[in-house]
């Protein structure tokens, strides 16, 4: 039996801290396993108020294998189990041994086997035929020597589970930053790292991605880092946030502190169950990924994160200089104003579809211009001629088929392309774009409203070049204006 009296407990154990319990972490789980009450009063009785690097120890009682078994099969992160041998049967806790390696695959935690009856599990076989980590005899086992073994127990599954939570860290390390590199889009990238540093840490993406613009400023004024600073995504707790300017307006005050401090110091801020993850590129003055973990990171998950931010440093560099490429060919492709192709993008993707006409299918190019425009630019002016020109190009956005081309050829004039549409097909077609934009009220200020027609000038005649074809589309509009406008000419 365990000798009750060989220790003095306040010499060689330490009492848990009353007035600093909020700083100390989870408790170590341990599992006593034993079908005798007053082994387990002993052995409480001797554990109980043992702290660990600062962590208590938390008992859970078991008076079977069988209860065990169910324990071990439903609650987590139980370090050590000190198990008897002879219970329910003369070998149930040498066969628990192996369900909890082979069935639960649990090879983490620590298992000592206790027996009062050496006789029925002799050392030496035990110690070699079954994943156990220490053997002790209860009439050998005083207090000094279960405390001695329970902290080396404590100590190696601290290693064993550091081991592991790196070997899984870098493996998601390596997955997370394989699907980050392959992404493009800024704001699906923005939601990746939210996504991707939630499932490092082990809890659902909670959290905000904000950028912090490069300036050009000498001297910013003292406000300036909440100015420079963009939100590029949040998850639906952050929602608030989206348009917050980070003042701490949204409610969020000491998040918005905490993002700033590692946007100031260019460093990760670590508080609480908030995590602010500076991450550094060329393209922008910074980027800060705030996370709400449902626990507090640990000095071994911040040594991973630092190699992690690393890698998606990179990805957000190859990100932004992606969308950058993406808007300058964009631009040099579209109409600044309008959004629509303009005149050199449409002949570059015009000219492969002429000639696929002439082989096959008819095709149709039409010329739209829009009425007595020069006397709403005189009437209201530039800007909100601009706006009837912006509203206009949506409606035909909107209305055309997707394999039409859409562009604004220049000034108050459109041109569109549209493959495999004879001629009577082409006139129901613009003509219906003819009588919708009639009917449709177009606001240029908040309290007026007012309606614009078009005419429309269509070619089907192919020619051998797209220039030809365009010229007799201009030809029509001509008769369609001759006419009295607000009409559509087709040949």
């Amino acid at each position: 039996m365990i000798e009750k009296n060989t220790l003095n407990l306040k010499e060689n154990t330490q009492a848990a801290p009353k007035s600093n319990s909020t700083l100390i972490a989870q408790p170590w789980r341990i599992l006593v396993v034993d079908d005798d009450a007053d082994i387990q009063s002993v052995t409480r009785l001797i554990l109980a108020n043992i702290v660990f690097k600062n962590r208590p120890i938390e008992l859970i009682s078991a008076y079977s294998a069988a209860e065990a078994r169910d324990i071990l099969s439903t609650q987590k992160n139980i370090a050590v189990a000190l198990l008897d041998v002879v219970m329910e049967t003369d070998d149930a806790g040498l066969e628990l041994v192996k369900i909890i390696r082979n069935e639960l695959h649990n090879n983490v935690i620590r298992i000592i086997l206790r027996t009062g009856q050496p006789g029925h599990a002799p050392e030496e076989s035990v110690i070699i035929d079954y994943d156990i980590n220490d053997y002790k005899s209860k009439n050998e086992l005083t207090a000094q020597k279960l405390f001695t073994a329970v902290v080396a127990a404590l100590r190696a599954y601290e290693t064993i589970v550091s081991l592991n939570k790196t070997r899984n860290g870098l493996e998601k390390i390596l997955l997370s930053s394989d699907s980050l590199f392959k992404i493009q889009s800024m704001h699906e990238f923005s939601s990746g790292i939210l996504t991707q540093l939630s499932s490092f840490l082990d809890c659902k993406p909670q959290g905000i991605i904000c950028i912090e613009e490069n300036t050009a400023q000498k001297c910013p004024p003292a406000n300036a880092l909440a100015e420079n600073m963009k939100i590029t995504a949040v998850t639906d707790e952050f929602e608030c946030c989206l348009k917050c300017n980070l003042d701490g307006s949204c409610g969020h005050s000491e998040l918005a502190q905490l993002i700033q401090l590692a946007s100031s110091k260019r460093e990760h801020q670590f508080a609480g169950n908030y995590s602010a993850f500076y991450l550094e590129t060329s393209a922008v003055k910074a980027t800060i990924a705030l996370v709400c973990s449902e626990h507090v990171i640990d000095s071994s998950d911040q040594t991973l994160l630092e190699v992690f931010t690393s890698k998606i440093s990179i990805a957000l560099e190859n990100a932004v200089h992606y969308q950058k490429m993406v808007s300058l060919e964009k631009a040099a492709v579209t109409d600044f104003l309008t959004g629509l192709y303009n005149r050199r993008q449409l002949l570059r993707l015009g000219i492969p579809l002429l000639a696929e006409a002439n082989r096959n299918n008819p095709l149709a190019v039409s010329i739209i211009n829009i009425d007595f425009f020069k006397l709403i630019n005189e009437k209201y002016g530039h800007d909100l001629g601009d706006v009837v020109l912006k509203q206009v190009g949506q409606l035909m956005l909107s209305h055309f088929r997707e394999e039409d081309l859409v562009s604004r050829y220049g000034g108050k004039e459109f041109c569109i392309i549209a493959p495999s549409l004879p001629a009577n097909k082409a006139f129901v077609l613009f003509d219906n774009f003819r009588q919708l934009l009639e009917n449709t009220e177009i606001e240029i200020l908040p309290n007026e409203k007012i309606k614009v027609t078009v005419s429309i000038g269509i070619t089907t005649d192919l020619c051998p070049n797209l220039d030809d074809m365009i010229a007799a589309a201009e030809s029509l509009l001509y008769q369609a204006k001759s006419a009295g406008r607000n009409c559509v000419f087709v040949r």
